[in-house]
């Protein structure tokens, strides 16, 4: 009995030491709130990098860095990424089959989440382009500003953005070219029970609003469908340096929407009803298609102030990581999103932006049908 209670300890420090060891590597790569589950026959990985935009390219990069580590190849390996220090789901090293995390694995999570800990402190440099075209005095009109801003987390799921915004040329409004505070607020992201997603915003925004926005998601990442709806209440303001400027935050917005992966070259499509950012009510219809490194989409939009369409694109900004220490790192955005709409007069289905992607460009990159198309692609 002793020598059995001896053998047992030996085998637990020797899954300590494996799982401190494989911390040490990726945290030098760049993960983040590396947590492993490591059984005598099974792995299970938890972590973040924020560095990229699709979690496959964080599950891929684990596995080149972890193919040389003793012992690794006999162990059934699941890959569990984060996302704003939130568990998504679990997918298969070898099938990337998916699936949601079992209790064992939600409560094995919760008791070893540390917010405080198991972060770097990330600074994100990205830009924020808003052009106009065709007047006649000034064909290109363009605000174009560069963001450093960060993001702290204070509890699980819960988050502070705020940073620094950089004006280089501004030919579009009368904002000025003073240093000022970007886009800041706080933000809930939570999956309260399987498949059902949250994110909770308040603050300041894009578009020169602040306020209140919710968005709910249905997805169940292996199927072909998801709902969604974002709503919230917003009013006007504008930075000048240090002067602040507001009106009421009095706009309502809600929009429901649907979304179908066709199985069509990677391509879905979306159908958003409601009223939008400025109050104009309608619909909006968008073709998107994936790429490995970017998302790329055509839309068209009618409502009660007009007609428009357009075309929009997202996208990793290069090189990534600049800076990175063992408690700091420098990196541009992981995620760049611009649209281009022909009618620059009136604001036709706007979309509303905040701090960071929507649920539905977010959750679109963990679909278990594109992840596995992406290991087919990198296996040829």
């Amino acid at each position: 009995m002793r020598n059995s209670g001896i053998s047992l300890l030996f085998i637990f420090l020797g899954l300590s030491l494996k799982a401190q060891e494989i911390k040490k590597t990726l945290w030098k790569q760049g993960f983040e709130n590396l947590i492993i589950q490591d059984k005598s026959d099974s792995l299970k990985l938890f972590f973040e990098h924020r560095e990229f935009r699709n979690p496959y390219h964080s599950m891929f990069f684990a596995g080149m860095i972890l193919e040389d580590q003793d012992d690794l190849e006999k162990n059934d390996i699941k890959w569990i990424p984060l996302y704003h220090n939130q568990h998504v789901g679990v997918y298969d090293a070898e099938t990337y089959k998916f699936h949601s995390l079992d209790a064992e694995e939600k409560n094995f999570f919760a008791k070893n989440n540390n917010v405080f800990r198991n972060y770097r402190f990330n600074f994100r440099l990205h830009p924020e382009v808003v052009s106009r075209y065709g007047y006649y005095e000034d064909p290109f009109e363009t605000k174009f500003n560069v963001l450093l801003d960060t993001r702290l987390y204070l509890a699980p799921g819960l988050s502070l953005q705020t940073g620094i915004s950089i004006p280089i040329v501004n030919s579009l409004d009368n904002q000025g070219m003073k240093l000022r505070a970007a886009p800041s607020m706080l933000h809930y992201f939570t999956q309260p029970w399987n498949s059902h997603f949250f994110s909770l915003s308040a603050g300041t925004f894009y578009n020169d609003r602040y306020g209140f926005d919710l968005e709910y998601r249905y997805a169940r990442l292996a199927s072909t469908w998801s709902f969604g709806f974002a709503g919230g209440v917003t009013g006007f303001y504008r930075l000048y340096g240090l002067e602040y400027y507001s009106e009421s935050m009095d706009n309502l917005y809600g929009v429901a929407d649907v979304e179908w992966r066709t199985g069509i070259e990677n391509t879905s499509l979306k159908l958003s009803i409601g009223q939008f950012l400025y109050k104009d009510k309608g619909a909006r219809l968008d073709l998107i298609k994936q790429f490995e490194a970017a998302e790329i989409g055509l839309f068209a939009a009618g409502t009660d102030i007009g007609v428009t369409g357009g075309f929009q694109f997202a996208f990793s900004l290069f090189p990534g990581k600049i800076l990175r220490s063992k408690k700091l790192e420098l990196r541009t955005t992981e995620e760049f999103r611009w649209e281009y709409t022909y009618n620059n007069e009136d604001p036709v289905a706007r979309q509303f932006r905040i701090g960071m992607p929507r649920l539905a460009n977010m959750l679109r990159n963990y679909n278990e049908a594109w992840i596995k198309h992406l290991s087919r692609n990198n296996n040829q």
